[in-house]
């Protein structure tokens, strides 16, 4: 099947996505289109507009006169990221206790599984995309809309995130299931100071444990 631009955009903005949650493409390391283009057989057309998929993701940044380059997220980010969203997700939990069934429950189960193989496989995009799907369904099941969409508005940060913890923090990296399951355990307990006690740790504690190691990230 022929890839029209649009769609060969959206592959090649997906080939880069890996490499940069693989390490291909480090943090910080300057992108180099023309050699994207020579190995990719492309035009730079479509490389220059994956690059600002991926800027419009966080994944990327583009500095007038220097490049573009894989974002490299300093602790002042990664402190208003998760303190943001514990103060979001915690409140968005509480409201959506009352609204979720089996259905949302069965479908984090499932995401849980997928997460799982995700973290096994060490593939760091699916790890991603299974973290804001998780996310997906509690927040949408609080019914805020205007609460959803503020939310949303973080997600371009999620893949930045991942990158980040897994390679400043490989021991929680490793525990992104069973934090996870902490999470949905304290849904289906319908305790309401209890998921917002969660959800709100959920961030904090992997500020704290950042902060700790402040040293590896930019100030």
């Amino acid at each position: 099947m022929l890839l029209n631009h649009e769609n060969l955009s959206d592959h090649v903005a997906k080939i880069i996505r890996k490499m940069i949650l693989n390490g291909t493409l480090k943090p910080g390391e300057k992108v180099n289109q023309v050699q994207l283009a020579e190995s990719l057989n492309i035009s730079r057309g479509p490389i220059r507009e994956a690059l600002r998929m991926l800027q419009n993701e966080g994944l990327i940044i583009h500095e007038t006169n220097k490049g573009t380059y894989v974002t490299t997220l300093s602790y002042q980010d990664a402190y208003e990221i998760y303190t943001l969203r514990a103060l979001l997700e915690a409140k968005a939990a509480e409201l959506a206790v009352p609204h979720l069934t089996e259905k949302e429950f069965s479908r984090l189960e499932e995401l849980l599984e997928d997460f799982e193989e995700a973290l096994h496989d060490n593939d760091l995009e699916r790890e991603a995309r299974c973290d804001i799907s998780f996310h997906h369904t509690i927040i949408g099941a609080s019914k805020h809309q205007r609460l959803i969409h503020m939310h949303e508005q973080l997600d371009t940060q999620v893949g930045a995130m991942f990158l980040t913890v897994a390679s400043k923090l490989p021991v929680r990296a490793a525990m992104v299931v069973e934090n996870h399951k902490k999470l949905l355990y304290a849904l289906k307990s319908k305790d309401i100071e209890r998921v917002s006690r969660e959800f709100s740790d959920h961030y904090v504690l992997a500020l704290k444990e950042l902060g700790n190691a402040r040293g590896l990230l930019t100030i």
